[in-house]
């Protein structure tokens, strides 16, 4: 007698086989996702830090010459804001003009922030026409901004997004 076909035995195998590669992929596409999420974000934390620079060198809005933007970071929050400086104390303040407030994807925290190499809960990038220059904190000399998030769910994946006084904006993987 001649059976073309499988036995039960070899099909629950198949299906067993099917099973366990379709979980490795999805596990891998799901954690790839996450890290694709704090790319994406650090990316977009560094454009808007971008875009403001390019906002205060146009020195002027409507007409009126500002004392430049800036971009203010809160770790309790997990957040952070674009501002337009109404006075000249190059960082954020209660008499500043928060023009928008971008939050964070929720899977995504602000780890730490540093002046330098101190640590603080928020720090003021602030952007001054028309060359323009560019203050952390009110200095505009020998400082670096550090601003750290990471994943919740997995903290050894981190991105630094790093600026210093002369406007240098760079994205470090941390590994």
């Amino acid at each position: 007698m001649n059976n073309k076909g499988f036995t039960l035995i070899e099909l629950l195998v198949i299906i067993f086989i099917i099973g366990t590669m379709s979980t490795i992929v999805l596990v891998n596409y799901s954690a790839s996702g996450d890290k694709f999420l704090l790319e994406r974000t650090a990316q977009k934390i560094s454009q808007d830090i971008r875009l403001t620079q390019q906002k205060s060198l146009s020195a002027v809005d409507g007409g009126v010459d500002t004392n430049g933007y800036g971009v203010c970071f809160d770790k309790n929050n997990n957040n952070y804001f674009v501002y337009k400086n109404n006075n000249t104390n190059y960082y954020y303040d209660t008499g500043d003009e928060t023009i928008e407030t971008i939050e964070l994807p929720d899977e995504i925290i602000i780890e730490s922030i540093k002046n330098n190499l101190e640590t603080v809960y928020s720090i003021s990038i602030s952007f001054v026409p028309p060359e323009p220059l560019t203050y952390i904190e009110n200095d505009m000399i020998g400082r670096e901004a550090f601003i750290a998030i990471t994943l919740i769910e997995d903290e050894t994946e981190k991105r630094i997004i790093q600026v210093n006084n002369s406007g240098r904006i760079e994205i470090i993987k941390y590994e």
